[in-house]
């Protein structure tokens, strides 16, 4: 799978910008604050339906007036070209299309274009968000097992049904009717979870271990989001009386954690700056491997400002390591001199300035 061809309009200081991406490196140059980082956001609509940089759409229309729009071309081993398209309006909001038929549901998109980002905020966000770090064993799961897209939807209707019973003082008490339902989906997202964690951990150890460069001991920790102790049914009988008094639930799957553990110890608290960026570096790696040698699909890496993350001697080793995977790469730098090209097979460089991209 690789983007062929990206057209956007009204997005931030572009006016209007076609690109035809390479296969495999697509270098993006420019002064700061030029419009790199737009392009990654565009790539990034077209795969999620969202930015990453922010939660409002409207923030990223050119003006109030023009409908901000981006589509895309995929080519795909399965269905040969796939065109996706993303238009949001100030009247109408975000409407998505797949081949030019409008879809319901984003999650489309993210079928058909797998992506990992690593920007300047990523490694603070898995650092303070136990959210984001759940989410990194759901999106293995989203692209690999096929029916955990529906079994999370499900557990989330279920706990919102709770939740609301919680938050009703005339059911209340009768939000325990609930559970039954809760524990049985809630106790399979958690051992889909465990799958998933056992089967990342060695292509995480074995991409710590090419970035590094020397010999770590590293792994990976799943907190299921109540006391380990017990199983998930015996939590939510104990946690009963405060569920009724703060009037959600406490413990389930939406409150799991992932432990990065170095050298024995909690990543988060023991490495340092420089080694916590590697580690989230190594961890978008590793999905990206577990996605191909389980599925035999690629997906597309979108790297924004990779000279202020890393330094010279482990961007060299973390450009020759994609080099070889079967993946296509987007970087943003204010100098083509900043990246290492001469390993890889094929590479696109264009130059961003004042809303126009040249190649």
């Amino acid at each position: 799978m690789s983007l062929v061809s990206l057209e956007l309009k009204n997005i931030r200081v572009y006016k209007h910008a076609n690109l035809a991406p390479d296969p495999h490196l697509n270098l993006i140059t420019g002064k700061n604050a030029s419009g790199k980082t737009t392009l990654l956001e565009c790539i990034h609509l077209l795969g999620t339906g969202r930015s990453y940089r922010t939660a409002q759409l409207e923030q990223l229309q050119r003006n109030t007036t023009s409908n901000l729009s981006v589509v895309g071309q995929l080519l795909t081993q399965e269905t040969g070209l796939v065109r996706l398209g993303l238009v949001h309006t100030t009247e109408e909001g975000r409407r998505v299309s797949i081949n030019g038929h409008e879809q319901r549901q984003i999650s489309g998109l993210a079928q058909h274009l797998p992506l990992q980002v690593v920007s300047p905020d990523t490694h603070y966000e898995f650092q303070h968000s136990a959210k984001h770090r759940r989410g990194v064993l759901d999106w293995g799961l989203f692209h690999v097992e096929p029916d955990f897209s529906g079994l999370w939807s499900r557990y989330q209707r279920i706990l919102q049904q709770r939740n609301a019973a919680l938050k009703d003082h005339n059911q209340v008490k009768a939000s325990h009717v609930w559970d039954s339902e809760l524990v049985e989906t809630g106790e399979k997202l958690h051992a889909a979870r465990v799958r998933a964690t056992a089967q990342l951990l060695p292509y995480f150890q074995s991409c710590c271990q090419l970035l590094f460069g020397e010999n770590h001991c590293v792994d990976l920790i799943l907190e299921p989001g109540w006391n380990a102790e017990a199983d998930f049914g015996e939590c939510l009988r104990q946690d009963r009386a405060r569920d009724h008094a703060r009037r959600f639930t406490h413990s389930g799957p939406q409150r799991a954690d992932l432990q990065i553990i170095l050298n024995a110890r909690a990543s988060k608290l023991s490495a340092s700056h420089g080694q916590y960026k590697l580690l989230i570096i190594a961890l978008r790696l590793a999905q990206i491997r577990y996605l191909f040698e389980s599925r035999n699909r690629s997906c597309c890496l979108l790297i924004d400002d990779l000279a202020a993350e890393l330094d010279l001697e482990h961007r060299a080793r973390l450009t020759g390591f994609l080099a070889t995977l079967p993946i296509q790469v987007f970087i943003t730098a204010t100098e083509s001199s900043l990246i290492d090209r001469e390993s890889w097979s094929s590479h696109k460089t264009f130059h961003v300035e004042h809303g126009t991209v040249t190649s």
